[in-house]
């Protein structure tokens, strides 16, 4: 068997790289296998960059965003949520916890209003975060006690053209109620430094104060404890704990369900850009198909000789199906090897710009994981075995007899 199956393969590699088949049929194959390289690299390059971008994005989340996030309105359930989250969530699964608030508003500089989000943190722990680019924080002495200092995003300086020590009017949604209708609450902050993470939206909308400052100023109606895990993932598992101990008056929420929607696109994305490339595959695939063809035409007589010599269907069928997986399997070979080589090029090398406005990368990021990979493969091999048993059927339909009387 193995004799057989080894004369077979020697066969399919003759007529493929044989110097002596027609000409037209050898640029047919040659374009067929340059089709299915640059088919093969596209999807490869194409899946590397969907997972570079939510691999980034999931970065910038974790590093910005709490984990989980408890919301309640009344100060005095602060210690009673301490000790159900010491209680629940081992010391050794807890990254950090910190206190927060929050204030949507308007932000107003010489009659220029861009509505923003305020955010109440602790200044000094915070711009340790890996998500932030940049993190000035230019605070006085004295500085705490008399005025409350306030970050600002990179975009939102430029866009009013601020520095450090200008104020800032703020007007929040939340306000009073008198007889002569609602009145918003002002607030005057002094701009302390800036910050800057690389995405649009938090540069330009989102803001952030001294929480002590903050508190003692202004006494906001909605207090959080920002817990950051040290695998973000379970942060489920740990909800449903918290949950089961907290009332109706506290709203629990982890980032999985804040930016489900958002992860869900990318990965409808990914599966629609990856069916629209495996069809390119398949187009190429085509081209492999009709070359295989018209080498059973060209190689008519070979095949009759091979019959009258004592080769059976089984052996025919072998040599012809060899002969078009061998195309596409270099087709494909070819385009991991050139789309891998272009993904680490450019991990390497970040050359393309994107528009910050629109994505949350500066540079187009790149990832490649061996189960992309291995996926790519499988799929364009599927197809290649697909393509290449029609005309290694086409064959053995072959009769010999006919061939070799009139040639």
């Amino acid at each position: 068997m193995k004799r057989i199956l080894n004369w077979e393969i020697f066969i399919a590699f003759k007529y493929i790289f044989s110097p002596k088949r027609e000409r037209f049929t050898g640029i047919i194959s040659t374009v067929a296998v340059i089709g299915v390289a640059l088919s093969v690299c596209a999807l490869t390059v194409v899946n590397a960059v969907i997972t570079g971008f939510k691999e980034a994005l999931t970065e910038k989340i974790l590093s910005l965003n709490p984990h989980l996030s408890i919301t309640f309105y009344n100060p005095q359930f602060k210690t009673k949520i301490l000790e159900i989250i010491q209680a629940e969530i081992p010391s050794k699964e807890l990254f950090s916890l910190q206190e927060s608030s929050s204030l949507q508003g308007l932000i107003i500089k010489e009659g220029q209003p861009i509505g923003i989000i305020l955010k109440a943190v602790n200044l000094e722990n915070f711009k340790k975060e890996k998500g932030f680019k940049k993190f000035e924080l230019i605070i006085k002495e004295g500085f705490l006690k008399h005025e409350v200092p306030i970050i600002i995003g990179e975009k939102l300086k430029q866009k009013l053209g601020l520095k450090t020590g200008d104020e800032l009017k703020f007007i929040t949604i939340e306000g009073v109620f008198t007889p002569f209708g609602f009145f918003p609450k002002f607030f005057t902050f002094k701009v302390a430094g800036s910050f800057e993470t690389g995405v649009y939206d938090y540069d330009l909308n989102l803001v952030f104060v001294d929480y002590s400052s903050f508190i003692r100023k202004f006494k906001p109606l909605n207090f959080s404890l920002e817990i950051k895990l040290k695998d973000p993932f379970k942060s489920q598992l740990y909800k449903e704990r918290l949950l089961t101990h907290l009332g109706f008056q506290v709203s629990l929420l982890d980032w999985q369900e804040w930016n489900r929607n958002l992860f869900a696109a990318l990965q409808m994305e990914k599966i629609g850009l990856f069916i629209v490339l495996t069809l390119m595959v398949m187009v190429s695939l085509f081209t492999i198909l009709a070359a295989m063809i018209m080498l059973v035409n060209e190689k008519k007589i070979d095949i009759a000789i091979l019959r009258a010599l004592g080769a059976n269907f089984k052996s025919i069928l072998k040599i012809f199906f060899f002969c078009g997986f061998i195309l596409s399997f270099i087709g494909v070979i070819l385009g991991l090897l050139l789309g891998v080589s272009l993904c680490i090029f450019l991990s390497h090398y970040p050359i393309i710009k994107l528009p910050t406005e629109v994505y949350p990368v500066e540079y187009m990021p790149v990832k490649l994981q061996i189960l992309d990979l291995l996926l790519v493969s499988l799929v364009a091999i599927i197809i290649s075995v697909l393509a290449c048993l029609y005309p290694a059927k086409k064959a053995t339909q072959i009769i010999p007899a006919e061939i070799l009387r009139h040639g």
